[in-house]
């Protein structure tokens, strides 16, 4: 995802989002345009630059957080990995994870996982290395459950340690990030 900003020092958002569409790596990343322009055909031409959608300031956090996702489930390039976009099967370490089937294998073994554990796992596996809060876990797993809170999280993630892990009280995939919240390991 690129979020622009239309009114940038040196060369404005709207020039930006019209190169980035012309060619390169980054050609098919969703785009959100942020501006304090908020005319019709100010709007317009944003859009048509090549913005996958537009966001007048002032926002709230709460929208602009709907709109990324909004723009990252319809983004074509959402996944780096063909194999995962065309099956939504991934591999991870010794973790092969099928969302379709609901099926976690460690090191060649099926593992029995709850739909909690099976969504963590898979939440924290397909982005190797990226620490997510355990509010950002609550928000992606639970949809934002008011009674969802950072132990449930911890309780998961500690069920999960002693399923897949080969020593639980000295994890080699479930990592902590102490004071922050959790990752896969980046192998």
């Amino acid at each position: 995802l690129v979020v622009l900003d239309v009114m940038l020092p040196g060369v404005d958002g709207v020039t930006l989002c019209r190169t980035l569409r012309s060619g390169g790596p980054n050609q098919q990343a969703g785009v959100l345009m942020l501006t304090a322009r908020d005319t019709e055909p100010e709007k317009v031409l944003g859009l048509d630059s090549g913005a996958d959608d537009y966001l007048t300031k002032p926002f709230g956090v709460r929208e602009f957080m709907a709109r990324v996702t909004a723009v990252l489930r319809r983004a074509p390039g959402a996944s780096k990995d063909p194999e995962r976009a065309r099956t939504g099967i991934l591999t991870s370490a010794d973790v092969t994870l099928d969302p379709d089937r609901r099926q976690a294998r460690v090191r060649g073994n099926l593992v029995e996982l709850t739909k909690q554990e099976f969504d963590v796992l898979y939440l924290l596996a397909s982005r190797r290395g990226i620490v997510f809060s355990r509010a950002a876990m609550i928000a992606k797993v639970w949809g934002g459950d008011t009674y969802v809170t950072a132990r449930t999280v911890d309780s998961v993630v500690s069920r999960l340690r002693r399923k897949i892990e080969l020593d639980p009280n000295d994890p080699e995939m479930l990592l902590t990030a102490w004071g922050v919240g959790y990752k896969f390991a980046d192998v």
